[in-house]
């Protein structure tokens, strides 16, 4: 039985916010497929686009996995390749390959380029415009569920955007800002909240609207989605020491291990590290679930996911039938999620 703030923690992941209009990683894929061949401004793109995907997919295949070509995936490879000398792996390379050189021409302005031009069109992507403030508000329901419940909820997002931000804007949504003049970043918001909170919002991954000063390094965030957001993408990414990632994970791992229940809305397995706190702390303690939240991810594709360890697979509860807004709305209760705990003794 769930009675406490620690006992539940909410992963959201892409799939959360496509109800409200903003697409997966991978329809932004395709997307940035179509504009390398319909688009005159996009038309350069083309071969690099094709040279770094064709390499990623060739790399899983040797290795006898299955390939999972993303927009996260494609920024990652970029930014590995924008190190060039950087990268600690250098010296040991001898040379690009042939085919790598012919499109590149050494000259990585063309990669700066396709950089800039994907983050631009992914702000664009995930920004709130007026349509689909209209469909965002089945988040609503998170703050229908603390009432119910009595205390705040801790909700780990993966995502980009302001839909819980602007959803619950009459709430106490905690995401770790001053209020005074500069809105620095401040972790101690969520470990000492000045006042009564009805949602601690853990972003793991960034948000469209956080900056960083050039000078100070010092994270604040904008009134609406900044023109150069500070977000990371990738997986070795995810734990940066610069403020706040590295501070965020460890809060998902610290929460994770608490919990009697993980609710994961609309998200697709696809994160190593995720998946391995997630495998981790099941292994703790068997008693602990994970619902599974989706519209098509059944149990035997989450099982073979990177970092899934199959020995907790019979704690990971599916429900892959279901919108986000169709689980926020209708089943986000705590009778509902109660019944998994129905011979719990207290």
């Amino acid at each position: 039985m769930l009675v406490r703030d620690n006992d539940i923690i909410f992963i959201l992941g892409a799939g959360a916010s496509a109800d409200a209009g903003i697409p997966i990683l991978s329809v932004m894929e395709k997307d940035v497929r179509d504009f390398i061949v319909n688009k005159d401004d996009w038309k350069s793109y083309y071969q690099l686009y094709h040279l770094i995907k064709a390499s990623y997919n060739y790399s899983y295949e040797i290795q006898g996995k299955e390939a999972y070509f993303n927009l996260e995936v494609l920024l990652n490879i970029i930014q590995e390749l924008l190190k060039k000398e950087e990268h600690p792996l250098y010296p040991f390379i001898g040379s690009w390959i042939v085919k790598f050189d012919e499109v590149v021409k050494d000259e990585f302005d063309l990669i700066k380029s396709f950089d800039k031009k994907i983050r631009g069109k992914l702000a664009e992507w995930v920004k709130i415009d007026n349509a689909k403030r209209q469909r965002i508000g089945y988040f609503e329901r998170f703050l229908s569920f603390k009432n119910e419940m009595n205390f705040p909820l801790h909700i780990f997002s993966l995502n980009y955007d302001l839909c819980i931000e602007l959803a619950l804007g009459n709430a106490k949504v905690e995401r770790g800002f001053d209020t005074e003049e500069g809105g620095y970043w401040n972790f101690r918001r969520f470990i000492q909240p000045l006042e009564n909170i009805d949602v601690f919002l853990y972003k793991l991954h960034g948000s469209v609207d956080w900056e960083r000063e050039e000078k100070t390094k010092r994270l604040t965030y904008s009134n609406g989605e900044s023109s150069n957001p500070d977000w990371i993408f990738g997986t070795q990414y995810k734990m940066q020491y610069i403020d706040p990632y590295l501070f965020l994970f460890s809060e998902f791992r610290r929460r994770i291990f608490e919990s009697k229940m993980i609710v994961s809305i609309g998200y697709s397995f696809y994160d190593e590290h995720i998946n391995g706190v997630i495998s981790d702390a099941l292994r703790d303690n068997p008693e602990r679930k994970l619902l599974s939240v989706s519209l098509k991810l059944p149990k035997e594709d989450i099982e073979v996911r990177p970092n899934i360890d199959n020995q907790i697979m019979k704690q990971i509860i599916p429900i892959s039938d279901k919108k986000a807004r169709e689980f926020l709305e209708s089943d986000l209760t705590k009778d509902y999620l109660n019944q998994y705990f129905e011979n719990e003794e207290l």
